[in-house]
């Protein structure tokens, strides 16, 4: 039995621990990360593994026999290395290193000790990929020539406008992050990659101090043939091609879409032989989609394993690994080196700007309004509001990087921290007077981790701001709180939050949840605010509120799409929040706002205006409340009749409240707050839609 180790609890590693609790020969005893609940909470879900803060304590306790290494690329060497020091078998996941001089480091560290450094280049497991191969090993089709590969990946980092992430601090850690799937294919057709001429797209500017390359062009010279790839990061539609030319056939897969086709000439004239290829490759179409469907059967009814490619090639790529451990091979994977190498040739060719370095608050610095969430949508125009009139504002973000020239000015403070950090949450507060908690506070797999930490962080900021004796607090709650699915009910200010939460679902029971927690916590004034369905430059213009999205093409509606939706521009947000800051706190104090504004388009209508200004051919497709719960419970019965564990039930009020048929009244807002929400559709179409259609461009 292998003692295996998981180094690092983040979003990958429940993938690697369904892999390894399929394999016998493997038990995962040791999970490390510096976040103890994190670590605890994988530990759990893999059976119960030992839980540590740090590599050296692990390796103080108990040596395992090889350990995943799932740490941010920057960090691969510095926790790699002393793996291999102990003699530890590693599996690192890609990139190999952040750096190639790192790389060769790892890879010298491994030779001395005499133990396996593998790179998880799981792609090259993909079914469809190994099907390819399969092919092109045949012989059917002579030897491989060219390879010509187009990779058009969604960003979903790009598309939430998380620019904190590592990918987005220059070209290389975007390319080692994502270039790295297809030319680790290349090298596995065409052999090792020794040649590489990159030209660069234009420059792209999503957001104020963020300057990003996400097209690329390579020409490829290996050691087998030459290859093509054309790269689109942050693509709306995916599309992941490879085109094998051979002497005597041409082989065709699209990795997404798991298909995979073959053409070659027969004994037949030109006509003929043309239709019997065309005809191949759509019988060849059918199979594939015949056996996605039913793979997909066979993983609901629990009598197969997972049916996504990812997943199967993750599990193909770790028992390939491990495998290799078994029969006692031991070596050192130069792939990851050689691709690092590449995207460092092809990073060199990119011109653009360094992320700039958001400066740390010194020791005594003091502010009028501490921000908890104040980098992300709503947070930034409430920044900007606020320093607009001369506000000192303390930020406390989870991440402190590649953020706009607004967060770099003389009156922002930026500190990095959790609001689930009570020391971190408790050193902000002592430094304003009045405190603004927009923070989500988190999510989570099941529901009672979206509530812990919704509730739990709303109650730490309340407490803080409590002990600090701030003169108010503002919690930032949501629409989701109200029930809004009786079409016959005026909303008001009165209006309580759902008195059902328990029959709602995640989001809406946890925002229900945290008002509650946050009235028991805080004995600073408290002021309650829920924005609608908040709209404008910032965020994607694909609300949740309009229905449900496979993709941005299609939207499902909640309803048929014809009821008036209470939206509110994330500026008049903003007007609001700063009036509640400054109103007497008396006529405020204990109060709630729901914070609506006055155009208020349906969600067809919505649609209509996103695909005129876009260009885009989107959709809205109304919906029966009935049918679309109908659905749900089948899908319900079937997950559940499958054995799955840990299903929610599907929820009828929380359906119906998705809708929003009740109307939103917010006379007292405007009264109280001398609030003026935009009421004019050129100037709410200008705010809303046309500014998405500027950031198309």
């Amino acid at each position: 039995m292998r003692e295996t180790a998981i180094i690092g609890a983040g979003f990958i590693a429940s993938a690697h621990v369904n892999a390894l609790r399929r394999r016998r020969d493997v038990r995962l005893s040791a999970v490390v990360d510096p976040s103890t609940s994190a670590a605890a909470a994988l530990a759990r879900a893999a059976g119960g593994a030992t839980t540590f803060p740090s590599i050296e304590a692990l390796l103080a306790d108990a040596k395992p026999d090889a350990a995943h290494v799932l740490t941010p690329p920057g960090l691969h060497a510095e926790t790699v290395i002393p793996l291999l020091d102990a003699g530890v078998d590693v599996l690192v996941e890609k990139p190999m290193a952040a750096t190639a001089e790192a790389c060769r480091r790892m890879l010298e560290a491994a030779a001395a000790s005499g133990v396996s450094l593998s790179v998880n280049h799981n792609f090259v497991h993909h079914p469809a990929f190994v099907r390819l191969r399969k092919f092109l090993q045949s012989g059917r089709c002579g030897p491989a020539r060219q390879v010509q590969m187009r990779y058009a990946a969604p960003l979903r980092q790009l598309k939430a406008r998380q620019f904190g992430h590592w990918m987005f601090n220059s070209p290389l850690n975007l390319l080692l992050e994502q270039a790295v799937h297809p030319l680790s294919q290349i090298e596995a057709l065409l052999g090792p990659i020794e040649k590489v001429d990159a030209i660069p797209g234009p420059v792209r500017r999503p957001a104020d101090g963020i300057e990003l390359v996400t097209d690329w062009t390579m020409d490829l010279g290996c050691r087998s043939g030459n290859a093509q790839a054309r790269l689109v990061l942050g693509a709306a539609f995916p599309s992941w091609t490879i085109s094998v030319l051979c002497d005597d056939g041409v082989i065709d897969a699209d990795i997404f879409e798991g298909r995979v086709s073959l053409r070659r000439a027969h004994a037949a004239i030109a006509p003929i032989d043309m239709a019997r290829r065309n005809l191949a490759a759509g019988l060849s179409s059918v199979a594939d989609g015949a056996r996605g469907l039913a793979g997909f059967a066979a993983e609901l009814l629990r009598i197969g394993p997972p049916s996504d490619g990812f997943s199967r090639s993750m599990t193909a790529s770790i028992d390939a690994f491990h495998h290799g451990l078994a029969r006692g091979e031991r070596c050192q994977d130069e792939t990851g080196l050689r691709l690092a190498s590449v995207c460092e040739a092809a990073a060199g060719a990119a011109r653009v700007a360094a992320p700039r370095l958001t400066p740390t608050p010194s020791a005594d610095a003091s502010f009028d309004v501490a921000i908890f969430g104040g980098t992300g949508f709503i947070g930034q125009h409430l920044v900007a509001a606020l320093t607009a009139r001369g506000r000192r504002v303390a930020v406390m973000s989870r991440s402190v990087n590649n953020l706009p020239s607004l967060f770099h000015g003389d009156g922002v403070g930026v500190f990095r921290g959790s609001i689930g950090d009570a020391n971190a949450v408790a050193n902000v507060c002592r430094r304003a007077r009045q405190v603004v908690n927009l923070a989500h506070g988190g999510g989570g797999a099941s529901r009672d981790a979206i509530v812990s930490a919704m509730v739990s962080g709303a109650e730490t900021v309340a407490r803080a701001a409590g002990d600090a004796g701030v003169e108010r607090l503002i919690y930032i709650s949501s629409s989701a709180a109200l029930y809004l699915g009786d079409e016959n009910e005026m909303i008001t200010a009165a209006s309580p939050s759902d008195p059902k939460p328990e029959q709602r679902a995640d989001y809406a029971y946890a925002k229900i949840l945290s008002e509650g927690a946050v009235r028991a916590a805080s004995s600073a004034p408290l002021i309650i605010m829920r924005p609608a369905v908040v709209v404008g430059a910032g965020a994607s213009p694909f609300h949740s509120a309009l229905g449900a999205y496979e993709n941005d093409t299609h939207c499902i509606g909640w309803n048929n799409g014809a009821n008036p939706l209470p939206f509110v521009l994330v500026e008049d947000v903003a007007a609001a929040i700063v009036a509640a800051l400054e109103a007497p706190l008396d006529s405020i104090a204990g109060k709630t706002f729901n914070l609506a504004g006055d155009v208020r388009w349906s969600a067809r209508r919505y649609t209509e205006e996103l695909a005129l200004a876009t260009g885009r051919p989107l959709k809205f497709h109304p919906s029966n409340a009935y049918l679309l719960y109908a659905d749900e419970c089948l899908k319900y019965a079937v997950k559940k009749l499958a054995g799955r564990a840990g299903v929610a039930a599907p929820s009828w009020r929380d359906l119906q409240s998705r809708g929003m048929g009740a109307a939103i009244d917010t006379s007292e807002e405007k009264r109280v707050l001398g609030w003026a929400p935009c009421n004019d559709e050129t100037a709410f179409r200008s705010a809303a839609i046309l500014n998405h259609a500027k950031e198309a461009e």
